[in-house]
């Protein structure tokens, strides 16, 4: 007859409220992956069927992270991670900017995916979903450009009776020029210039106008504008460390991590444990 081996059990420890509250926000990341659809993605794999010919951007040899597109020891996703803002967003996306690289206005989609649609622009025949968002009488749609036509110029003023919806023309500056000027359907729609003294350099691309931004970095400032500058900087912040990371990918090198990189983890970090935090 086998011999019976005494079995230990540990005794039950509860776990700390940090452990609970990291559980928590893993998890509303779970299930947020599963219910949000990366509309950028989504335009992407679309754009790749309809391509007739591969796109080869600048350094095409480098083996890249499919999502965030930098190379593989330049990798941004870790620093990705979603949050809410005060203000929703509408990339209207130029069809060439899909496979850039350098795109930045892609990272709003994943920064922000319960406050921006991804749309691809076109001339005559915009998007259904696109003008009903657009005329939707609960939202205070604006344009992000630096109209030159004094009737179509005003400011951001934010109120509590309809949502601010920034939207931001994303291609190269000379593309958005033509976006701007031969889209009827955006005739209507007021035109706000970002202020001077909040204006950031791009280093990756550059411009003849000075008044001329990134799209992540443009998103940034509008959220600022509204107030709301914790997601603002933290907008801002992530597209310094884009700058950082590209000019890595661009260099072969593997970047450096340094105050940026801290920084924006500790803010992740920061939203890990509100995630949990209750009221009692």
């Amino acid at each position: 007859m086998a011999k019976a081996v005494p079995v230990r059990v540990r005794p039950w420890v509860p776990p700390s409220k940090k452990a609970l509250c990291l559980s928590a926000f893993f998890y509303a990341k779970f299930l947020a992956g599963i219910t949000r659809v990366d509309e950028f993605q989504q335009l992407r794999e679309q754009r790749m069927r309809e391509s007739t010919r591969e796109f080869r951007a600048r350094g095409k040899s480098v083996v890249r992270c499919e999502k965030c597109q930098l190379a593989d020891f330049a990798c941004i996703c870790t620093w990705i991670h979603s949050q809410a803002s005060a203000a929703d967003f509408v990339v209207l996306m130029h069809r060439k900017e899909v496979f850039k690289p350098t795109n930045t206005g892609r990272f709003l989609a994943q920064l922000f995916p319960d406050n921006c649609r991804v749309f691809a622009w076109d001339r005559t025949q915009p998007d259904p979903q696109l003008l009903e968002l657009l005329a939707d009488p609960r939202r205070e749609c604006l344009l992000v450009y630096p109209c030159e036509q004094p009737e179509r110029q005003t400011s951001v003023h934010p109120t509590n009776e309809k949502r601010l919806t920034f939207i931001l023309l994303d291609g190269t500056w000379k593309q958005s020029g033509r976006m701007f000027h031969l889209s009827e359907w955006l005739k209507t729609i007021k035109a706000v210039a970002l202020p001077e003294r909040r204006r950031r350099g791009y280093t990756v691309r550059q411009s003849h106008q000075e008044n001329y931004l990134s799209t992540l970095e443009a998103a940034g400032v509008c959220l600022q504008l509204t107030g709301d500058e914790r997601a603002g900087n933290y907008c801002l912040d992530f597209f310094d460390l884009f700058n950082q990371h590209y000019l890595a990918t661009r260099g072969c090198y593997p970047p450096v991590p340094g105050e940026l990189h801290a920084k924006l983890s500790g803010q992740l970090l920061n939203a890990t444990s509100g995630a949990g935090a209750t009221s009692d």
